[in-house]
């Protein structure tokens, strides 16, 4: 997992609207400056144009040197044009990068104009839309306020250090953030936060918004955003399950890295029994029981400002598709999504919010009879061979409980530190 080290702020619309500065947002702002220098995380300023303060008395003053003034030290400044290439250019990014030894995944951008929407994208960061100052770009993730994107840096970019569970063995690459723990004498820690999560990742309630930046963050700092060609969440167990709002984000996150998110790419053509279901009744969940059920969508919707279907299938040769999921158990649905992606040539990331501790071993697919032919088509196997991956052997993480709890209760009540008062 990579570290935040850097925030790229655009000026306009960002520090200042349309020539004016706003006494209050500019004070908040500068503690937003304040707070990241405080976690050791470095504001950077980006501008195409020079931007002059008047101060009185006819005084003249460059607006990075003003505004380094107040925070207490002085702001690396770029101009687009000047010092680097135009910020909207991929070539510009490169250089700030290449000027502070950061890669992609240890940064994000601040802006709200149609320019920034170009430079975010073209540096590979996750642009987060500063609203405060107007509604320029319905692109990005929206804060609306620097506070929020303070709380946002606190509580989803700097915990938790690495994913709860994983496993990276040849192909076979899963993770996931948190033990989902409502009764765990193991990871105590999760009844803090498991039911809530469990509530926005099911039931569209809960904080929504705290468990969609936080996959969101877990993406972009991973380093797996800027491998994924295609994103897919999985579908519900019945064919007339609805996206959950919680995938938003996911969307947001993909457009911002450049990746398709296609929330229809894995099409539900049969109901499947809930694998609690199956457990209650005498049966036992398999992965068959998902292979049976799911097909790849030949005409996915790729979804933007307008939702579009493909009228030719996606090519998925040597492409990596990412795969999202709520809660993973014994990884039966994530593992029926890889064999079906597999078969089309795309090489697959799985990811979950949640995993299910305690005895709940994971279960991936080796080989299928007959193999997956067409993964465009239904299909039944007569067949499965698995390997099993111990589930308390593949914890990569001892400490994502407390560092998901802590996280979590700071979000719900987020404040400044009495320090930045």
């Amino acid at each position: 997992m990579h570290t935040l080290k850097g925030v790229i702020f655009s000026l306009s619309d960002v520090l200042a609207h349309k020539g004016s500065i706003d006494p209050d947002l500019f004070f908040e702002t500068v503690k937003l400056l304040k707070f990241l220098i405080s976690k050791e995380i470095q504001p950077v300023l980006v501008s195409n144009t020079p931007w002059i303060v008047n101060i009185k008395d006819g005084e003249k003053k460059p607006f990075q040197d003003y505004l380094s003034e107040f925070v207490g030290e002085k702001l690396p400044y770029y101009q687009g044009g000047k010092d680097i290439d135009y910020k909207q250019r991929s070539s510009a990014m490169r250089a700030i990068l290449d000027q502070h030894g950061w890669s992609a995944p240890e940064v994000f951008y601040v802006g709200n104009t149609q320019e920034d929407v170009l430079a975010a994208s073209n540096g590979g960061f996750p642009l987060l839309n500063a609203k405060w100052h107007g509604d320029n770009s319905p692109y990005g993730f929206e804060f609306a306020s620097p506070k929020e994107i303070a709380s946002f840096v606190d509580c989803c970019c700097i915990t938790p250090k690495n994913w709860f569970w994983g496993i990276e063995i040849g192909k076979l690459r899963v993770y996931s953030i948190a033990p989902f723990a409502e009764y765990s004498r193991a990871y105590p820690q999760g009844a803090i936060y498991s039911t809530d999560a469990k509530q926005a990742v099911k039931q569209d309630t809960g904080n929504i918004r705290f468990w969609g930046l936080l996959m969101a963050a877990r993406i972009h700092l991973s380093g797996i955003g800027t491998e994924t060609n295609f994103v897919a969440p999985y579908p519900g167990h019945k064919t007339s399950s609805k996206k959950t709002k919680l995938m938003n984000a996911i969307a947001v996150v993909s457009g911002s890295l450049r990746a398709r998110y296609l929330f229809d790419f894995i099409e539900r053509h049969s109901d499947a029994e809930k694998s609690q279901t199956l457990r209650t009744t005498g049966g036992s969940p398999s992965s068959q029981n998902q292979l049976s059920t799911i097909k790849l969508n030949a005409t996915p919707t790729r979804t933007g400002p307008q939702q579009l279907k493909y009228v030719n299938k996606p090519n998925l040769k040597g492409r990596t598709v990412l795969v999202v999921d709520d809660i993973c158990t014994e990884g039966y649905s994530l593992e029926a999504s890889r064999a079906f992606f597999e078969a089309a040539g795309a090489n697959v990331i799985l990811l979950s919010w949640l995993k299910t501790p305690g005895r709940n071993d994971y279960h991936a697919i080796e080989k299928i009879t007959p193999a997956i032919k067409r993964p465009f088509s239904k299909f039944s196997p007569t067949s499965v061979r698995e390997a099993i991956y111990s589930n308390s052997g593949n914890v990569l993480n001892r400490n994502a409980d407390t560092e998901i709890a802590e996280a979590y209760e700071k979000y719900v009540s987020w404040d400044w530190p009495t320090t930045l008062s």
